[in-house]
């Protein structure tokens, strides 16, 4: 016996998952930094930092949940996931920099600072530039007149 066959994807749909995807990795490494943060507080308590253990790892659950939302939000082709993944994608990186300017003690992590800007500016450009393309934007106003059509 055959099972319902699930319509395919269509392309900007398989880019927004794509996307998701993206999102879904950042959002589990984000949570494992929390468990690393945390698992390193423990085993060396005394360590000179910049910031306390308990920092990182409340920052990486932050994240990583906002993160996972957006992916949720964007594989399922919500439009609050659209503006999740916009605001989440930029506040992160926000974040990260304003990190990296504060607290940023060592010589190498001065050094890599043209590449973390690169990766930055490709990840902002990549989910501001795909999430604003017009056949992706249509593909979250569809899905929300679909949930619509289906209460009625």
């Amino acid at each position: 016996m055959r099972g319902k066959k699930s319509p395919s994807l269509t392309g900007p749909q398989k880019w927004v998952r794509v996307l998701a995807l993206l999102f879904l990795a950042l959002g589990l490494a984000n949570l494992g930094r929390a468990g690393v943060a945390l698992h390193y507080g423990a085993t060396l308590p005394g360590l000179p930092m910049t910031v306390s253990w308990g920092y990182l790892a409340a920052a990486g659950v932050v994240w990583g949940a906002a993160l996972l939302v957006g992916a949720v939000g964007l594989a399922r082709f919500r439009p609050w996931g659209r503006w999740v993944a916009l605001a989440t994608a930029t506040l992160y990186q926000a974040h990260a920099w304003a990190n990296h300017l504060l607290f940023d003690s060592s010589d190498y992590a001065r050094q890599t600072r043209p590449r973390d800007l690169l990766l930055t500016a490709l990840f902002l450009i990549a989910t501001w530039g795909l999430l604003n393309l017009p056949s992706i934007r249509r593909v979250f106003l569809e899905g929300q007149a679909d949930r619509m059509e289906s209460r009625l």
